[in-house]
């Protein structure tokens, strides 16, 4: 997988770090029973880093706005992501939560970062990580392909089922991703994470940087 040969793997475990360090901050607010503090970092309003995707557009403030009881309903919606078992419930619960402006790519990245062992993020980064691997490293088709994930109504049904069978498509590659990632790292010097949905979040997160900037 040679999209990786050139990462800055010292800039992965750093990312890596940093996503690990924002999971047991999370914890530690649940256990204290700190429910806004959880919420505000879950939403990446306190910090980025706990929710990328959301920080990035300006999701969480809206979240908490426009939904009834948001702060409770999030973190409702957090512990049933902490409960679950298989990934692939993660669409379905984010789907029955009913929450306005959150969707699978914030709800996916949420769930990663209280349930890391379990689940993976499906937002942008990751997806097009996807799609370049998917492409035998053609990042042109891969960018646009993408654009049919960013262009699609956050609102409709049709975006719903796209990224909700791409969250499923991911499985196989984020294994890829983190396994790779891993002989990459130790090629370079530097100890992979281990937890591997967060360490497989960092890889697509420096290599969608790398490339975009």
């Amino acid at each position: 997988m040679s999209a990786l040969d050139s990462l800055d793997w010292l800039a992965v475990r750093q990312q890596y770090d940093v996503r690990e360090h924002t999971h047991h901050q999370l914890m530690a607010y649940r256990q204290k029973r700190a429910v806004a503090a959880f919420v505000e970092l879950l939403l990446g309003i306190s910090d980025p880093s706990g929710n990328y995707s959301a920080a990035e557009h300006g999701i969480g403030p809206r979240v908490l706005a426009e939904n009834q009881n948001g702060v409770s309903r999030v973190f409702e919606l957090a512990e049933k992501f902490i409960a679950i078992k298989t990934v692939h419930q993660v669409p379905s619960i984010i789907r029955q939560a009913g929450l306005r402006y959150l969707q699978i790519g914030v709800g996916s990245e949420a769930s990663c970062m209280v349930n890391p062992q379990v689940c993976w993020v499906a937002n942008t980064r990751t997806i097009w990580t996807h799609l370049v691997i998917k492409h035998a490293d053609d990042f042109a088709q891969a960018d646009e392909e993408l654009q049919l994930y960013r262009e699609a109504d956050v609102t409709s049904e049709m975006e719903y089922s796209m990224w909700a069978e791409i969250h499923g498509e991911l499985a196989g590659t984020i294994t890829r991703i983190a396994e790779e990632g891993e002989r990459c790292a130790r090629q370079a010097s530097v100890t992979p994470g281990t937890i591997k949905y967060l360490w497989a979040d960092a890889i697509a997160n420096e290599l969608y940087t790398a490339y975009y900037q």
